[in-house]
C-alpha cells in the first residue's frame, strides 16, 4: 500500500463531499420534507441519515468507540442552509481527521458489529454510502419536479 493509493481515497472522499454539498445546497426548501411515497424518508432525513452515517463510518475508520442508533429519529425540520451548516461540520471534521491517517493503517481491521473490514474497505464504505444517497435525492428531485410540472400544467 502506497501514500499514492491513500491520497487517492482522500481526494475520492473530497471529491464526494464536494459534489454532495454542491447538490444539497442547490435543492429547493419546498421538496425538503417531501416524500416520494407516505411509507418512504423525507429528502430531508435522507440527508440527515446520510451526515450521521458518515460520521459514524468515519468514526470506525478513525478506531474511535462508537455507538449508533440504528432506527433514527429527524423529527426536526431544518431549511437547506441548517442542513448545509450540518454538512460542513462533517466534511470539517472527516477531512482533518482523515488526513492524519497514514498508509499503515490501510490494511488494519476496524470491527462494527458484526462487520470486520479493513480501513480501506470502510473508505470504500464511506465514498459509497455518500454517492448512494446523493443518487437517491437526485431521483427524488426528478419525480419531485415532474410532480410539480404535472400540477402546474
Amino acid at each position: 500500500m502506497s501514500n499514492n493509493e491513500l491520497q487517492n481515497y482522500i481526494k475520492l472522499v473530497k471529491k464526494s463531499h464536494d459534489a454532495f454539498r454542491d447538490f444539497i445546497t442547490h435543492l429547493s426548501e419546498e421538496i425538503l420534507e417531501w416524500k416520494i411515497h407516505e411509507f418512504t424518508n423525507s429528502v430531508s432525513w435522507i440527508i440527515q441519515h446520510s451526515i450521521q452515517d458518515q460520521k459514524w463510518i468515519a468514526d470506525v475508520i478513525l478506531n474511535k468507540q462508537v455507538k449508533r442508533e440504528s432506527s433514527p429519529k429527524f423529527d426536526e425540520k431544518l431549511s437547506n442552509e441548517q442542513l448545509v451548516v450540518k454538512f460542513d461540520k462533517l466534511v470539517s471534521y472527516v477531512e482533518s481527521n482523515f488526513s492524519k491517517l497514514s498508509d499503515e493503517i490501510l490494511g488494519e481491521l476496524r470491527n462494527y458489529k458484526e462487520y470486520s473490514m479493513s480501513v480501506e474497505d470502510w473508505l470504500f464504505e464511506y465514498i459509497f454510502h455518500l454517492n448512494q444517497h446523493s443518487g437517491e435525492i437526485s431521483l427524488m428531485s426528478k419525480a419531485w419536479k415532474r410532480k410539480e410540472r404535472s400540477i402546474q400544467g
